[in-house]
């Protein structure tokens, strides 16, 4: 106890007590409140914290997920093969937007289980093949019927970078009318995938001058890129895949105008088979552009 607590010995017996101050009580409280203002201060910002740390992992992990292939949805399947035969018509060649068009071979037919065989070699990694894909698996659905299709997406480290493909390495076709060989060289990693045989690479080499999207078709036809993976860009599969019943859209203009390119160089190997496909006016026109005889 100090000086200032006691009191004098010869002060009057009636001397009230000094009154207490309130400062003391009201500085504690005070402190008090400034201590659990603090504390919630640092929870939110801890809070804050884990959230944008949660938010740039997602992002991370969104952009790796880009570097795995997936099962193909099978309400995506059916709107790339089941489009009516009257969009293709509406959209015909495409016009400028399809600029790399089949060439004419005069080379030794392919043949796969007597039926002539459409071959495709290309690499997961490629944004070429992987707008190219698009076009390709139109036209294969056009004469059989295409399965186990896995979703990807070109490398993030080329030209055209993510753009929103498939993969054909696992792919299952069945038709009646032509045959269908896939070969997936590198992952989109650079790896090597499925390996060609050295028939298929000699075509690759002699054919296609070793550049890659290649599809022989038939021995009679060579096809590459036929239109710009730009037009992709910023794309997701779903819009794409949606966008393909809108005819005034880029990006439908130029795949389905390519599919009816491909369309028509594999009816001139098939004896135009089916004559609904082959003879309907979205193939014809792709026809006389390339003048094959109807």
């Amino acid at each position: 106890m100090t000086n200032s607590d006691t009191v004098p010995m010869n002060s009057r017996k009636d001397q009230l007590p000094p009154k207490k101050s309130n400062v003391p009580l009201i500085a504690s409280i005070i402190g008090a409140v400034l201590i659990v203002i603090i504390i919630v201060v640092i929870i939110l910002a801890s809070s804050s914290s884990t959230n944008s740390s949660g938010s740039i992992s997602q992002s991370n992990a969104q952009t790796t997920n880009k570097n795995i292939l997936t099962p193909t949805p099978n309400n995506l399947v059916n709107e790339l093969t089941q489009i009516p035969i009257s969009e293709y018509n509406k959209i015909g060649t495409g016009d400028s937007l399809v600029s790399g068009l089949p060439s004419q071979l005069n080379s030794t037919p392919l043949v796969l289980n007597n039926k002539p065989e459409v071959l495709y070699m290309g690499d997961e990694w490629c944004p070429y093949c992987g707008a190219e894909r698009w076009a390709l698996i139109l036209a294969l659905s056009r004469f059989g019927i295409i399965s186990n299709l896995y979703t990807a997406f070109s490398s993030s480290t080329d030209v055209y970078p993510y753009t929103p493909t498939f993969s054909l390495a696992k792919v299952k076709y069945s038709s009646p009318y032509i045959s269908f060989v896939e070969v997936e060289m590198q992952t989109i990693n650079h790896t090597p995938l499925q390996n060609p045989t050295p028939e298929e690479n000699n075509l690759l080499n002699t054919i296609g001058n070793g550049s890659i999207p290649f599809i022989d078709i038939g021995g009679s036809w060579y096809s590459t890129a036929n239109y710009d993976p730009q037009l992709l860009q910023g794309l997701s599969h779903k819009t794409i895949a949606s966008n393909l019943s809108n005819p005034n859209t880029q990006s439908t203009q130029a795949i389905i105008g390519s599919a009816n390119y491909l369309t028509a160089t594999i009816c001139s190997i098939d004896n135009n088979q089916p004559g609904r496909i082959c003879n309907s006016s979205g193939v014809l026109a792709a026809k006389n552009s390339l003048k094959i005889t109807p």
